[in-house]
């Protein structure tokens, strides 16, 4: 599904490892980026996905409207892995649809590469349509605390969508490039801008 022509650089990585922050340095290069967790708001709304996510979850998810609540349905999928693949198993066809159609508008606009943001790249298969992977990974203890902060969750709620995930021998083991991030901010930022020349500045 890759086309030499148009280099689609796979973003991915574990929850609080700092991803998003890679991929605002990645933007700031000139470079569009396309994130999955948008994609999946969107696909949240299709007829598509709400029928394989009522198969999977139950009606408990959907609020008086027929419409998903997020925090219910991330309690469900995120209770373990085995729920987690039934999450992406009903997302990411309708994922991969969408970023296809996002694919070939910038392919059209005349873009030469697009930074596809995507949480779960690799296990939905999507890394397929990729020129090359960066994963950003960083140690669990750190991790937690980031996800706590930011999503102003309890440590157990944290503990939760953080074991549903991969380990770093998942990521090292099907990248091209792995950054590291168990440190600043500023740190992560001149990792990234460094990677982001060798990849884009050609």
């Amino acid at each position: 599904m890759t086309d030499k022509n148009f280099k689609i650089i796979g973003l991915t990585g574990q929850s609080g490892a700092g991803k998003s922050t890679v991929s605002k340095a990645f933007e700031s290069f000139g470079v569009s980026v396309i994130n999955a967790d948008e994609l999946a708001h969107k696909a949240l709304k299709t007829d598509e996905c709400k029928k394989s996510l009522a198969e999977a979850f139950g009606k408990g998810i959907f609020d008086e409207d027929g419409e998903v609540i997020r925090k219910a349905l991330a309690k469900a999928a995120f209770s373990s892995k085995e729920n987690t693949q039934k999450l992406n198993k009903a997302t990411h066809p309708v994922i991969a649809k969408l970023a296809q159609e996002e694919f070939e508008t910038l392919k059209k606009q005349g873009a030469e590469a697009v930074v596809f943001d995507a949480p779960t790249l690799i296990e939905s298969g999507l890394d397929a349509m990729c020129s090359l992977i960066v994963s950003v990974i960083a140690d669990k203890s750190v991790r937690v605390q980031r996800i706590m902060k930011r999503d102003g969750l309890n440590l157990e709620e944290a503990m939760l969508r953080l074991n549903a995930q991969q380990s770093d021998e998942f990521y090292t083991a099907k990248s091209d490039f792995i950054i590291e991030n168990n440190e600043t901010e500023a740190k992560l930022r001149k990792t990234a801008e460094k990677l982001s020349k060798e990849l884009f500045d050609e």
